[in-house]
């Protein structure tokens, strides 16, 4: 199981205590997977569903907020609801009913349709009126906790989450820009720097960096996820800090190697000009040592050298080596 599909299996058994909560998750449910036809003078709703957990959710919601139970047939992919009482009461508690009393009243053409259609507003079908062309009723998601329970459905529905091991992404996807905006503002709440773009027909709300998505699954409850995320997001950094650490040490330790073979060719040029006798005392001194442990870095030569001598001492007379040599190898030019 992909870990996207394991956020929502997750969030699909959470259940909103409060009515306005569960409300709000209806909404983005019926938004999401949503559209109405109207047949013989009758608007029905129907909802198109991608996989039973959707079904689930919206019967469960229906259930608890109406007291009218949906039988789901396993089947079939959609959920038909044409009683007008009960799609009428639908509408009204989750603030779409003016949309589809317009729709009704002044039901579009085919030429009206393609008209429409040219200005980007999106039809699911040549019958049926996506519920995302609606103005979003924003009086449903006013409480912060509504608006959690508003991302989870849409989720759900229309969204998806990466498996954290190979990258960060998060995102929703809706139809339309207005629906977007709307998604993004509430995603925003939480001060998630949510961004959209547009993929083909459709828009694409998103968020990028690993942090943000930790806490947008906080924003919908799904800790068990957030944990395995978290612990795969400590793994990746204590990776990414050991590989940098031995980065680092590998750069030192072919810096130093480097220098070491500079200053031997040095030390073996004035050797074969002129003998290490051309040098004074603590260089000689310092230069056989330096052949003798061609591996040694400056601090350790430094202690071994009789009186010890500092870092910043040897490093001083490998430079005066080092100008020597360089003298001899121009004089030598000439």
């Amino acid at each position: 199981m992909s870990f996207s599909a394991k956020v929502k299996e997750e969030i699909g058994r959470h259940s909103s205590a409060s009515r306005h909560c569960q409300i709000a998750e209806l909404l983005a449910l019926v938004l999401a997977v949503g559209e109405v036809e109207l047949k013989d003078g009758q608007v029905k709703l129907i909802l198109k569903l991608e996989n039973e957990l959707i079904g689930d959710k919206i019967s469960q919601l229906i259930d608890k907020i109406f007291e009218h139970e949906i039988v789901l047939d396993r089947h079939s992919r959609y959920i038909q609801i044409d009683d007008q009482e009960m799609l009428d009461k639908l509408l009204q508690t989750i603030k779409l009913s003016d949309y589809v009393d317009f729709l009704e009243e002044d039901w579009l053409d085919e030429e009206e349709l393609q008209e429409i259609e040219e200005e980007s507003i999106t039809y699911v079908s040549s019958k049926g009126v996506s519920l995302q062309n609606c103005r979003f009723p924003k009086q449903v998601v006013q409480k912060d906790c509504c608006k959690k329970a508003f991302i989870r459905g849409l989720f759900l529905a229309v969204g998806s989450v990466n498996d954290p091991n190979k990258a960060y992404h998060f995102e929703i996807v809706v139809q339309n820009k207005e629906m977007a905006t709307a998604v993004q503002s509430v995603i925003r709440n939480f001060s998630l720097d949510a961004k959209i773009v547009k993929r083909k027909k459709y828009y694409v709300v998103y968020l990028k960096e690993g942090s943000m998505i930790v806490d947008i699954l906080n924003v919908m409850e799904a800790y068990v996820s957030l944990m395995d995320m978290e612990n795969v997001r400590i793994l990746k950094d204590m990776r990414n800090d050991i590989n940098r650490r031995v980065n680092c040490e590998t750069a030192n330790i072919k810096k130093t190697v480097n220098a070491a073979r500079r200053q031997i060719e040095d030390i073996e040029y004035i050797e074969q000009t002129k003998g290490l006798k051309y040098l004074k005392e603590p260089l000689r001194e310092l230069a056989e040592l330096r052949l003798e442990e061609p591996d040694a870095n400056l601090s350790e030569l430094g202690e071994m050298l009789n009186p010890p001598v500092s870092k910043s001492g040897v490093n001083h007379r490998l430079r005066k080596i080092s100008t020597i040599a360089n003298t001899l190898r121009e004089d030598n030019l000439i």
